[in-house]
């Protein structure tokens, strides 16, 4: 039986753990998109605390209009791969894996369709970018109001071309990033995707729209989900846990790694979703900002209980 603790293989690539730590930002990124030493020291202290997996904040694969000239890490130049690899290089040696999860900021008005085919090339340029660092994989975001989150989202996506007005066409610029990377890259690097399994909204993605791309990502070639809700209305009542059950009934339809979040600041709570089979990781995101060495703790705190 598996438990918070024990290994996982993705694609070959063994995880010590089923902690991740969730892509929320470090707070010392630079307007010019260079990592810098103190975001590598930020990464690699949760690493020597003990995550299994750590999944960066989202690498933007075009540089930030003059206008918007704001603090980011940046994917979209090779000369960003050297110092990406120093923090590759410094997560692993701590026994950590490293997705960089990629995206790109939305835009004010709907990109055309020429705009959209030069970012479908960004973010598969940037993924072999995240190859050159000796990243285990890339996760695709669209949970966390980028670009393609407005293009996935119905309550977003109000195009009336081939990349709109249905489910599939919404989802088009997704699947076309994923084939070109499986093509480019095969298996050398990992693909993952992160999104919402329900926007709570009337209108919006549901479930089973959910439970449907999950299928679609899978046999894409996708093989890691990370299943997620946005900020819920008051009429959803918030609890430890609580949005497990989603990334469960997401989890029976695919036979790919499931991680499940939801305030799992409770090491006892996180190690008995992984018992009982709901998901296959747990994701971590202000109990590791607060606490780096959360998870040399929860060994502690489980090993005393199989002792008792």
């Amino acid at each position: 039986m598996a438990d918070l603790l024990t290994t996982l293989t993705i694609g070959g690539r063994g995880l010590p753990n089923r902690i991740v730590m969730a892509p929320g930002p470090c707070g010392a990124t630079n307007p010019d998109g260079f990592i810098s030493a103190a975001a590598v020291a930020y990464y690699e202290r949760r690493a020597y605390g003990g995550v299994g997996l750590i999944i960066t904040e989202a690498l933007r694969v075009i540089p930030p209009d003059d206008a918007r000239d704001v603090a980011h890490l940046g994917l979209y130049a090779d000369a960003f791969v050297p110092a990406l690899r120093q923090l590759v290089k410094a997560i692993r040696a701590h026994g950590s894996r490293v997705f960089f999860a990629l995206d790109a900021p939305t835009q004010p008005e709907p990109p055309p369709l020429s705009a959209l085919r030069t970012l479908a090339e960004a973010f598969v340029r940037a993924a072999w970018r995240a190859h050159c660092a000796g990243a285990d994989g890339i996760m695709l975001t669209a949970a966390d109001g980028g670009l393609l989150y407005s293009l996935l989202s119905p309550l977003h996506n109000q195009r009336d071309d081939a990349y709109g007005q249905s489910g599939t066409g919404r989802q088009r610029l997704i699947f076309e990033i994923i084939e070109e990377v499986r093509r480019w890259m095969g298996g050398r690097l990992l693909i993952g995707f992160r999104f919402f399994a329900d926007e709570f909204t009337p209108g919006g993605l549901t479930l089973q729209d959910a439970r449907v791309l999950a299928k679609r990502l899978t046999a894409a070639g996708v093989r890691l989900l990370d299943v997620t809700a946005p900020a819920t209305p008051a009429t959803v009542a918030r609890f430890p846990g609580w949005s497990v059950p989603l990334a469960n009934s997401i989890k029976r339809v695919i036979d790919v790694p499931v991680i499940g979040s939801g305030d799992f600041g409770d090491a006892h709570l996180a190690d008995s979703i992984i018992r009982d089979g709901s998901v296959d990781l747990v994701m971590l995101d202000q109990t590791l900002r607060l606490d780096p060495d959360w998870p040399i703790k929860a060994r502690e705190v489980l090993a005393d209980e199989d002792g008792a």
